[in-house]
């Protein structure tokens, strides 16, 4: 497969299911390979960026959004649509500069710190989210099921526990975020969970290294507003602090059920 022409295609489908659904209520999901390694740049922005390809692939991406938007508001759905812009997780750092960067945020991909983490979350709908508006609201990804099924008008499902909330007071600058604590996982374990401006570490390790699970006892706490890359553990100094997280994530703990892994069940062959 010629990859050059990768981000071109696949926008060129997004395009033409906006224009043949226009009539309709519909849902695009659009997750872009890169810049997820292997990267490639179509020959127009092929060193175009002086971050090299990785920044050419971004800008690419950069265009494929504009000709998304672009393609709402040729249809006259602009005002009746929800564009949402993030990602799935920080830099791919054992890549070197083809995994991306965190800037200031500790370590990446793979890490419950928050540069495995974090990431940018863009909302764009003309008339109902305000423009230029930055927002220090805590939300997750998984609170954008949630809102769309709010803004859609259709109830949540019952049958099982739902974890995301609507978004929707940040989003049209309404209100503050339902959401006041984020669990962090990997895999199976519970690594840290973050409550307002405070992130508590019960375990950590690098994105893909060779290091092991570091337990902390007494848990390592973090006030993200002031040290956003994690470097200052303040546990010592607000230990009542610390013994919330710490019940906040017993609280959380007692609502999972563990189930069968998908995952493993499918490699395994079953």
């Amino acid at each position: 497969a010629d990859q050059t022409t990768l981000t071109r295609r696949l926008t060129d489908e997004a395009v033409a299911f906006i224009e043949a659904n226009r009539s309709r209520p519909f849902f695009l999901y659009f997750p872009h390979p890169m810049p997820h390694v292997p990267l490639f740049a179509s020959p127009e922005y092929a060193g175009r960026s002086p971050r090299g390809v990785y920044g050419d692939v971004v800008e690419e991406i950069d265009g494929s959004v504009g000709r998304i938007v672009e393609a709402l508001r040729a249809q006259g759905l602009a005002q009746r649509t929800l564009v949402f812009f993030t990602s799935d997780n920080g830099p791919w750092l054992l890549m070197g500069e083809r995994g991306g960067s965190a800037g200031p945020l500790r370590e990446g991909k793979g890490s419950t710190w928050e540069g495995g983490v974090r990431v940018p979350g863009i909302a764009w709908w003309p008339g109902r989210v305000p423009a230029g508006v930055v927002s220090q609201e805590l939300s997750g990804t998984l609170d954008l099921f949630t809102t769309a099924l709010a803004l859609a008008g259709v109830p949540l499902p019952q049958d099982r526990f739902i974890d995301g909330v609507d978004l929707s007071p940040v989003l049209f600058g309404e209100g503050a975020s339902p959401r006041d604590t984020h669990v962090y996982y990997r895999d199976t374990q519970l690594y840290a969970l973050r409550k307002g401006w405070w992130k508590a570490h019960f375990r950590s390790r690098s994105g893909y290294g060779p290091d092991p699970v570091v337990t902390h006892d007494p848990p390592a706490l973090y006030h993200l507003g002031r040290d956003p890359g994690e470097q200052h553990d303040v546990g010592a100094q607000f230990p009542e602090v610390l013994a919330d997280l710490e019940r906040e994530a017993e609280r959380h703990l007692a609502t999972v059920v563990p189930v069968e892994s998908n995952l493993e069940a499918v490699i395994g062959g079953r």
